[in-house]
């Protein structure tokens, strides 16, 4: 039996979410050990196989809202699974289950890594007064950049027209050719990137905000749609100008994500993003912040001047002036 067959056995058999402690999955049992974090209606917990003492996230995706939103949550799936990169999280294994009240579950299998998230780097630097080295966070940084930029390249397969309608992945291509279609991942901050056990590598997670990056805005429905799924997917002082306000007539594109990437190298620095502080508490304010490029640098900071020019660098407001990933 294939281990996504177990899963799913085992699973179904299951009444709620997580009735017992244990899943067993084909003779390996994995213990549930403890939750790691939530976010709307998904919970992230630590499971042990009991045998080899290997630890897993399982990311659980409680589905309410019928098909659509299973299938949001599959897109997720289908996301980690189109991108293949070092820096990018694996999928292990996947599958959905019904619960005793009639609501479809996602679960989702993915590498659990001890050193956890980059925002706990962060907290943890807060909390003993102490800082990234520059070096540092520029190969960590450096890391990220690469995995973004791979969301922002993506060539879509050359597929049969009949296989390209039923995908949002893939389109039809005539003579074997490819296309390139960017992605934006529209949720880039230290929380959704996680750091390996030996503190190296940099690994971008959480793409149930992914889409694909150009979307042409030509009435105000459109705006209001778009600043809706902003609101609900992207965190409020990481989000790029554009996405508070969404204008007719223009168009929105990857770029937003360079926004995100300058918010998370200035959190690196300085313990928080430079929208985010006790006196913007309030949505308004943040996204007049955003909307102004409101940022500052502490005086006599211990980083060059080079390295506060990279990120001012990268607070264009006007999107068609801000750097694109290669530059």
């Amino acid at each position: 039996m294939s281990m996504f067959g177990a899963i799913r056995d085992t699973l179904y058999a299951m009444t709620s979410c997580f009735s017992s402690p244990t899943i067993y999955l084909n003779r390996r049992t994995f213990r549930m050990v403890k939750l790691l974090g939530e976010g709307g209606f998904s919970y992230v917990y630590l499971v042990k196989d009991t045998n080899t003492g290997l630890l897993y996230a399982l990311k659980i995706i409680r589905c309410p809202f019928g098909s659509d939103s299973v299938k949001d949550a599959m897109k997720e799936v289908e996301m980690y699974r189109l991108f293949q990169h070092e820096n990018i999280i694996k999928v292990i294994d996947t599958c959905v289950v019904q619960d005793k009240d009639g609501a479809k579950i996602v679960y989702i299998f993915l590498p659990y890594y001890k050193r956890g998230n980059l925002q706990d780097a962060i907290d943890e630097h807060n909390l003993n007064n102490t800082r990234f080295e520059e070096t540092e966070m520029l190969k960590l940084f450096r890391q990220i950049c690469y995995a973004v930029r791979a969301l922002h390249t993506h060539q879509l397969p050359a597929v049969p027209i009949s296989r390209a309608e039923q995908s949002d992945s893939a389109a039809p291509q005539p003579n074997g050719q490819t296309d390139i279609v960017p992605f934006a991942h529209r949720d880039i901050k230290p929380g959704n990137v996680l750091i390996s056990d030996d503190g190296d590598t940099a690994i971008l997670m959480d793409f149930g905000s992914l889409i694909r990056a150009r979307i042409k805005i030509r009435n105000r429905a459109q705006a209001l749609l778009q600043q809706d799924l902003a609101a609900e997917r992207s965190t409020m002082p990481y989000r790029a100008p554009e996405l508070f306000d969404v204008k007719t007539d223009t168009e929105l594109d990857e770029k937003v994500d360079i926004w995100s990437l300058g918010c998370t190298l200035y959190a690196m620095a300085y313990g928080k993003s430079p929208f985010e502080s006790s006196s913007t508490e309030d949505g308004g304010s943040i996204a007049l912040a955003a909307i102004n490029a409101q940022i500052r640098f502490p005086e006599n900071d211990q980083y060059s001047s080079e390295f506060k020019d990279l990120i001012t660098y990268m607070f264009v407001v006007e999107p068609k002036q801000r750097p694109d990933i290669h530059q």
